[in-house]
């Protein structure tokens, strides 16, 4: 096991990393060959590691809580994020307290506002990070954060709050302890019988199983997508289908423009969780030997799971299909036909080289932020922009199914 010193220096790492980014990049520039290294450390030591250990106490807290330590943890979080800047950029009342904005924009923002203020008093308080479209006709001198005593402090408050965070973290860390764990549910009536015996079970080995030949067998299509389609949708309470439902009905009583804007990427959102079970639960379960093992796993089982994963996608969003179908909106219907096979193909190829459902948590969720939420037309795989791009996200589909059938066949080899 490594010791905290090794587990810590990643990240320690990384920083020193951007330390010396940061002096690389100042040098080539070369706006000044000058380092002043109280006020080029400052941001370093103020804004970045409270915003690392807040990131981390909070990283903690989400593994130890049961509810948010798989993909639905991931999304909260996700959203968390997104959210948190606009928060306090944007309201009133907590613009008056920058230095607690966590990630640092709060403090800039306010300080160069202050700057630009002093050169062109009607200034709005407007602040964009990144790319923006419009020529900038003046340019004004900021000499950096002025670091009084009140902004440290506030700034050093946040790890005392990442303190706070590992502290409820404790209450909910069982030291991996199973029996503090929920029991399984029994059905009512049944007991377990007294003398029932006691099965120890030793760690599983590696065990590499002789294929079957391509011939053995008969196949049958039907059973196989089946199978897998249970496997998808096993699990789920009944009022995740009820909201599933009352998606659906949303999608029916609107019009296509709603539906294409709002109700199509909520129903394409709510079985994120379910599409990111796709190409890893071999690993997860460890199974793969067993699976592997079978008659031309690569031929037959992995498309058998793109198949039941499309499925879902179109099941899934039956009243947006009618809905469309009712008003005769063509490129809507073409934009999500590329939808649905896309969101499968991407899925399977995420979760066959990750082994996980993570990478395609991510990665769906962000697409998804960009594309259809904030209308970005060239990750609009849903359509809510227009006509969509069809024919791009057929390609990128088939790409992404090539790419998962060559994750496969490694994974089968190995």
């Amino acid at each position: 096991m490594p010791s905290n010193q090794e587990r810590t220096d990643p990240s320690s790492r990384k920083s020193a990393e951007g330390v010396v980014a940061a002096l690389v990049i100042q040098l080539l520039r070369g706006e000044s060959t000058q380092i002043d290294l109280i006020p080029f450390l400052s941001p370093f030591a103020f804004i970045v590691l409270p915003l690392m250990a807040l990131v981390a106490a909070v990283a903690v807290l989400f593994e130890a809580v049961p509810l948010l330590q798989g993909g639905f943890g991931n999304i909260v979080y996700f959203f968390l994020f997104i959210s948190w800047v606009p928060l306090f950029l944007e309201n009133d009342t907590l613009r008056q307290y920058p230095a607690f904005e966590p990630t640092g924009l709060g403090i800039l923002a306010s300080d160069l506002g202050r700057a630009v203020t002093a050169i062109d008093p009607s200034y709005d308080g407007d602040f964009t990070l990144g790319a923006t479209f419009v020529t900038a006709d003046r340019v004004f001198t900021w000499d950096g954060v002025q670091w009084t005593a009140p902004i440290i402090l506030a700034r050093l408050s946040l790890i005392a709050l990442a303190g706070l965070l590992i502290l409820g973290a404790a209450l909910f860390f069982d030291r991996f302890d199973p029996s503090r764990t929920r029991p399984a549910r029994r059905k009512p009536g049944t007991t377990p019988p007294e003398d029932a015996p006691v099965v120890t079970f030793r760690a599983p080995t590696a065990v590499h199983l002789t294929p079957l030949s391509a011939t053995g067998g008969r196949f049958n299509v039907a059973t196989v997508v089946l199978a897998e389609l249970k496997l998808l949708i096993k699990g789920q309470r009944w009022w995740w289908y009820v909201v599933l439902a009352g998606i659906n009905v949303a999608c029916l009583v609107v019009p296509s423009a709603a539906v294409r804007a709002v109700a199509l990427p909520i129903a394409w959102f709510w079985p994120v969780l379910i599409w990111s079970a796709m190409g890893n639960r071999e690993i997860r379960h460890n199974v793969q030997q067993m699976t592997f093992s079978a008659v031309s796993p690569l031929l037959r089982q992995l498309p058998a799971q793109w198949l039941a994963g499309w499925i879902v996608t179109v099941l899934f969003s039956t009243g947006a299909v009618l809905r469309l179908a009712l008003d005769g909106d063509l490129p809507g219907l073409l934009a999500m036909a590329s939808g649905a096979v896309f969101i499968p193909s991407l899925a399977l190829a995420c979760g066959v080289w990750s082994g996980s459902g993570k990478l395609f948590e991510i990665v769906y969720v962000l697409l998804w932020y960009l594309g259809p939420l904030n209308r970005i037309a060239e990750l609009d795989y849903v359509g809510s922009t227009g006509a969509g791009r069809p024919g791009w996200f057929v390609a990128l589909s088939i790409a992404l199914i090539v790419i998962a059938f060559v994750g496969r066949a490694r994974q089968i080899r190995t």
